[in-house]
């Protein structure tokens, strides 16, 4: 049985376990041009944690659908 995490860990209030190294949260939006996909990314390293976020816009035609 795997373990659903439903927010993102922090090094103040919501600690990682010691093997974590990475966390993502991707999400697709549709919009009226196609689609767009977030994603947060936090890595730690020690006590710290570093996050990093990409938006990538998927424009779609009605060819396309």
């Amino acid at each position: 049985m795997s373990i659903h995490h439903t927010s993102l860990y922090n090094t103040d209030d919501n600690k990682p376990a010691s093997g974590v190294v990475k966390q993502e949260l991707i999400t697709y939006e549709q919009t009226e041009f196609g689609l767009k996909i977030a994603k947060l990314e936090r890595s730690f390293t020690g006590a710290e944690h570093t996050d990093s976020y990409t938006s990538t816009p998927i424009v779609l035609t009605p060819s396309d659908i």
